[in-house]
């Protein structure tokens, strides 16, 4: 299957997730603005289809807005080697998404039924279990992908042998090794980390 029938499968898990959670997402405080999951949650996670789809929405953007994305992807993959917790590199400054329509699932799943703070999102059970089998769904759709950070994710796809391996289907393992990045990710099929 080629990359725009996976992006829109992709889509199609997108959507079944929403319909089954939005009862439960009723009662969500979020709101435009909030961003305590894009700045505390520690990790902005994401296969490697869902980067692919991002890429393409930035090349379509102004050359300096994405530029300045570029570069922020570069200091948050770099400040995620040094720590645990960094703020999302398309986390604009006054609080919205650079990328909201094409964000990853794990943004989109996230929501919380009271304020975030130190304690994070609350989230309901059921949801977070559906979530769950959404990632399972969508790491099946992007076989032989990677999973990880989101600007790991989008710095591999920025890698010439990488990209050319993905892209054409094959096996990217060796140009995953050799770009240096396998510390980081996860296989998608097996998900299991690269040695």
């Amino acid at each position: 299957m080629d990359l725009k029938a996976r992006a829109k499968k992709l889509l199609a898990l997108y959507r079944e997730f929403e319909e089954k959670a939005r009862a439960y997402r009723e009662s969500a405080v979020c709101g435009v603005g909030c961003a305590d999951c894009c700045i505390n949650v520690g990790s902005v996670d994401a296969v490697t289809l869902e980067g692919w789809i991002i890429l393409e929405r930035m090349k379509a953007m102004e050359p300096g807005r994405r530029s300045r994305l570029k570069q922020r992807i570069e200091d948050n993959a770099r400040i995620k080697r040094e720590s645990t917790y960094t703020r999302c590199a398309f986390l604009l400054d006054n609080l919205s998404c650079a990328i909201y329509p094409v964000r990853p699932f794990s943004c989109r799943r996230l929501y919380s039924l009271v304020r975030c703070g130190e304690q994070g999102p609350t989230v309901h059970r059921q949801v977070w279990q559906m979530g769950e089998e959404t990632i399972a769904g969508i790491q099946e759709l992007d076989d032989g992908g990677y999973f990880g950070h989101l600007s790991h994710i989008l710095q591999l796809l920025q890698d010439p042998p990488f990209r050319k391996a993905y892209l054409s289907g094959s096996s990217a393992d060796e140009a995953m090794r050799k770009c240096g990045h396998a510390g980081d990710l996860f296989i998608s099929r097996i998900r299991r980390r690269l040695k």
